[in-house]
C-alpha cells in the first residue's frame, strides 16, 4: 500500500513540476503571474472549503443528538 503512495507522490510531483515548467516558460508580462496567482489561490481556496476534518481539533467527544449537555 505504501508504494501505491509513493508512485502517486512521484506522478504528482512529476505533473506539478511540468505545469511550473509550463507556466514559467510562457508568463510574458506581468498579468500573465498575476492571472496565474489567481488560478493558483482559487484553487488553494477550494481545495480548503472541501476538506471535512473527520475529528475535532479541540479535545471535546462527539454529540450525536441536538439537546444541550447534561450539568454537572
Amino acid at each position: 500500500m505504501q508504494s501505491r503512495t509513493l508512485l502517486q507522490a512521484a506522478v504528482f510531483a512529476l505533473l506539478v513540476a511540468a505545469l511550473a515548467w509550463l507556466v514559467i516558460s510562457n508568463a510574458d508580462a506581468w498579468s500573465d503571474w498575476v492571472v496565474f496567482a489567481a488560478i493558483v489561490l482559487t484553487t488553494i481556496g477550494a481545495a480548503r472549503a472541501v476538506f471535512t476534518r473527520r475529528y475535532p481539533t479541540k479535545r471535546r467527544t462527539f454529540i450525536r443528538h441536538s439537546e444541550p449537555p447534561p450539568r454537572e
